[in-house]
């Protein structure tokens, strides 16, 4: 079954699942199992060791595990998403979030502003696309129940300005793996190119990136509505806003219940502040010391702090002490008798809880690619491109195509573009060397354009976790505007593939855009929502 069509079936039954019955529990635990048979060559018992290894591996890792023994990534995004839970409903039991809520909506005033700010703070924190969506999810959550924005059109904003800008920012956690990719490729095609100055010159090519951004502010500025965004828009209106997730009770029920009327835009802002910096700050120190340990030049450090970073350590201490922060916060409203000690215990229970479901479908969702990967699902859509005889010039449109289906259909950009790029690289190498670095940013555009899409990606759950929108409303709402953004992105790679001129492709996918805007505005006059 590996490396053959077959290999489509967990992740074709699992997205059918996901749209046709919207839980996404079963629909991944089916997949996992669909995926675990097909890898076990659908024997019984080797089909539950599959699975028992799969889990065991997501949890456990004895060789240089957290603690000895735990999976260090994989732990560390669960601890963090569990602070996250816990920061949410300390800010909401000490007053902080509505403090917050209303010092910004007395600047901003409307829901454009509110847009507004949720898709600068998505821009300003390009470091990391996880770490980006569910803190700027946390901070939006509270503006957006105040001005009835729905759940969906932020976790779209939030999704929309995580992993494109990291994708294109060359300093990111992104920018040292691709560049590391990217290094491989070129000394095997015998390529003399300076990888952090190729990188540079690729962001130009990134259409997707540019697309995708640019629709979220024609959404933003026109109220541009299409598929299930109009429904969730409308609904939000109307106070009833249904793309809101089961977890997001937890807070609604602390406000109603318990409360300080003392709270300050600081019981909100300190614990996030927290959170970044510490989060950032370990980064770089464990970036700097492990960089030092290998000897790396002075003149190079900047970069190889981004190149030796400790992520996984990094989410787990900014997240630890962010979630300190604010149980300290909160627990002066305790002694101050704003609310009650059994009020702050139950906040801090709730709050940890209220990610339960989201660390289980994570779970899932990790399972799946791995075992997608067993599979190799990706490679056996790469090799048909690879054996397929087509014309240079549509070498780059026929990648980005590739990418977004990979990506898609594995719930994983990094997957995508780690298959892609050397194929990428070796067939520009063969056919028409000038083509290599639009080639290669087609592969990592259409690598996010399919993570967008699929609704069984770590970032699409991340998005909507963060964004507190339940992750079938995140997806279905979020899918057109990136099938659109794709649509344009396309017509630009082929465009170029046939004239080889990027002003003329800069032209044209603007006329596009300028048509979108066009139709969102008349679409604002003749049906507003608000």
């Amino acid at each position: 079954m590996v490396g053959t069509i077959y290999t489509l079936i967990p992740a074709v039954v699992t997205i059918l699942l996901v749209v046709l019955t919207k839980r996404v529990i079963l629909s991944l635990g089916v997949g996992v199992i669909s995926a675990a048979f097909l890898v076990a060559e659908f024997n019984f018992l080797n089909t539950l060791i599959t699975l028992g290894s799969t889990f065991y591996h997501i949890v456990f890792d004895l060789d240089e595990g957290l603690f000895g023994f735990l999976n260090e990534w994989n732990m560390s995004i669960i601890i963090f998403l569990i602070g996250l839970g816990i920061i949410t409903t300390c800010v909401v039991l000490s007053g902080g979030a509505h403090a917050f809520t209303q010092a910004i909506i007395r600047r901003v005033k409307n829901r454009e502003g509110v847009q507004y700010t949720s898709f600068g703070l998505g821009m300003l924190l390009f470091i990391d696309d996880y770490f980006n969506a569910l803190v700027v999810g946390n901070v939006s959550k509270p503006l957006a129940s105040e001005l009835k924005i729905s759940r969906a059109r932020i976790a779209y904003i939030v999704d929309s300005t995580s992993a494109p800008v990291c994708i294109a920012a060359p300093i990111s956690s992104w920018a040292t793996a691709i560049m590391g990719t990217m290094a491989v490729v070129f000394a095997t095609i015998n390529v003399e190119y300076n990888t952090f100055s190729a990188f540079l010159r690729m962001i130009p090519y990134h259409f997707y990136v540019f697309t995708a951004l640019a629709m979220v502010i024609i959404t933003i500025r026109y109220d541009f509505n299409i598929g299930l965004m109009k429904k969730y828009e409308k609904e939000a209106a109307e106070g009833r806003d249904s793309s809101v997730a089961s977890s997001e009770q937890t807070s609604s029920e602390l406000t109603n219940e318990a409360q300080s009327a003392n709270g300050t835009v600081w019981d909100l802002v300190l614990p996030i502040l927290v959170l970044t910096i510490v989060t950032l700050a370990t980064m770089i120190i464990t970036g700097y010391i492990e960089a030092m340990s290998d000897g790396e030049s002075p003149y190079n450090l900047f970069y190889s702090i981004l190149d030796h970073l400790d992520l996984a350590k990094s989410l787990i201490i900014g997240g630890l002490a962010g979630t300190l922060t604010a149980m300290v916060m909160t627990y002066r409203h305790v002694r101050a008798k704003h609310v009650t000690n059994k009020q702050f215990g139950t906040a801090i229970y709730k709050g940890a809880a209220s990610m339960f479901q989201a660390i289980i479908i994570l779970c899932l969702a990790w399972a799946i690619s791995d075992l997608i990967g067993e599979l190799e699902l990706g490679n056996y859509l790469a090799k048909i491109i690879d054996n397929a005889n087509m014309s240079a010039r549509f070498v780059p449109f026929v990648m980005f195509i590739v990418a977004g289906l990979i990506a898609f259909a594995t719930g994983t950009s990094w997957g995508a573009f780690g298959i892609l790029l050397p194929i990428a690289g070796t067939v520009t190498a063969a056919m028409d060397i000038s083509l290599l670095l639009p080639t290669m940013s087609a592969v990592l555009s259409g690598a996010v354009l399919g993570d967008h899409g699929s609704p069984i990606s770590d970032t699409t759950l991340l998005s909507s976790t963060g964004a507190g929108c339940e992750i079938t409303a995140h997806f279905n709402s979020q899918l057109p505007y990136a099938l659109i953004s794709g649509l344009v992105a396309g017509i630009g790679y082929f465009t170029y593939g046939i004239t080889k001129n990027l002003l003329i492709c800069y032209v044209i996918v603007t006329l596009c855009l300028i048509g979108i805007t066009l139709y969102a505005r008349n679409q604002k006059k003749t049906n507003p929502i608000t």
